[in-house]
């Protein structure tokens, strides 16, 4: 089992190896917003502050929708993001509404 720290909305929550993250993100009431779940569109855009080796590799959408150094800084879709093993804490800038 994993920990995974939304550090955003100061929420953590267990989930076992391997669940991607978009599986649970709505079990658990965080502000992790996500648009096309395919990552083309960026709204899901996290930062993985700990923990980046225990995640999913960069997937092919990532590499063509964020800059290399974006990717260098931790910054991942979420849409894309598997927990493997570990914890992780991330955080993302919080959309604003109305």
């Amino acid at each position: 089992m994993a920990h995974v720290n939304f550090k955003t909305d100061n929420v953590t929550h267990e989930v076992e190896n391997g669940t991607p993250l978009i599986d649970f993100c709505d079990e658990v009431d965080v502000s992790l917003s996500f648009g096309c779940t395919e990552g083309t569109c960026g709204v899901c855009e996290v930062t993985v502050l700990e923990g980046r080796d225990n995640i999913s590799r960069i997937t092919e959408e990532e590499k063509d929708y964020l800059l290399p150094e974006d990717l260098d800084d931790g910054m991942r879709l979420g849409c894309q993001v598997k927990i493997r093993k570990g914890d992780v804490t991330l955080s993302w800038k919080k959309v604003k509404t109305k």
